[in-house]
């Protein structure tokens, strides 16, 4: 029998697409301190096959023992779907992740929970969070027409843009776009600035980021890189700095996002003051998302 408790695991793991346990236990378990009762409810449902684990072990990034992760299966995303009354549930993406790219995934549903909770905190609303392999159309093969966020720009010479993940943000009445780089400090900074700023800055300059999200009303979007350290996170900075697009990038780090992640002045330019997504407020009368006035 399929419980609530199961029903709002298969909701965080659509949502999120890959999750550890620990990260499930805080979402859907809160007061399960010693992590048996999400143990038994996880075994249950991959049983079931209503959810996949994928077996590739990798370590947390500030130690601790290794753990499989979890994925949206095709039978639960039915399941949900029909609980739902959402037929849009039945494309979230199923595809067992890259093996070497798990401690990647999971980075991003940490940022991900982290900007929710910070949404909530903030009385602002996240809507569409979109990931990196979400799909817009099952039945196509090349990435540019199959995922929501894979842009080919030109294709002689070959340009592309493919974030991490992307959310709008509405505060206000204003829409801003937002997209996630997550870096792990696994490619040279001087890569990083070749292989994304100038994705980046054609998406601006033609406007495509409108594709993805229709309703935005702000014409701006900014850029959000999430860096495992401050050594990183200055790297990157003074590399992207006079690059094409240096002014859409803004810097943060993992730990950063702990607090508040849209008020606090956390994210930093490639020159000058970190400052706060949202402009200061007090409690929940937020007016836009800087760089725009209500």
């Amino acid at each position: 029998m399929v419980t609530d408790r199961d029903l709002a695991i298969l909701s965080a793991v659509a949502k999120y697409y890959v999750l550890s346990r620990p990260q499930i236990q805080r979402l859907c378990f809160e007061s399960d301190t010693s992590g048996r009762v999400t143990r038994r409810r996880l075994q249950s449902l991959v049983d079931a096959r209503l959810l996949n684990r994928q077996q590739m072990l990798f370590c947390a990034p500030h130690g601790g023992m290794p753990a499989t992760v979890y994925f949206p299966a095709p039978l639960g995303n039915e399941l949900l779907a029909k609980h739902r009354d959402d037929e849009r549930l039945l494309l979230t993406p199923s595809i067992a992740p890259v093996q070497h790219h798990i401690p990647h995934w999971i980075a991003v549903s940490e940022s991900h929970i982290a900007f929710d909770q910070g949404a909530a905190q903030a009385c602002v609303t996240i809507d569409p969070w979109i990931n990196e392999w979400d799909v817009v159309n099952k039945d196509e093969t090349a990435p540019e027409k199959r995922f929501r966020l894979y842009t080919l720009i030109t294709d002689s010479p070959r340009l592309v843009c493919a974030p991490d993940a992307a959310f709008l943000l509405e505060a206000k009445g204003f829409r801003k776009v937002f997209f996630i780089e997550q870096d792990r400090a696994t490619t040279g900074a001087k890569q990083v600035a070749d292989g994304k700023s100038r994705g980046y800055a054609a998406l601006a300059e033609r406007q495509l980021h409108r594709r993805m999200f229709p309703t935005a009303n702000v014409d701006s979007f900014t850029v959000l890189c999430i860096t495992p350290d401050k050594r990183r996170r200055d790297a990157l900075r003074l590399a992207i700095n006079n690059r094409p697009g240096a002014n859409l990038w803004r810097f943060a780090t993992s730990q950063d996002l702990t607090g508040d992640p849209f008020r606090s002045p956390i994210f930093h330019p490639c020159l000058g003051e970190p400052t706060s997504i949202l402009k200061p407020s007090a409690g929940c009368t937020t007016t836009g998302p800087r760089g725009d006035t209500p």
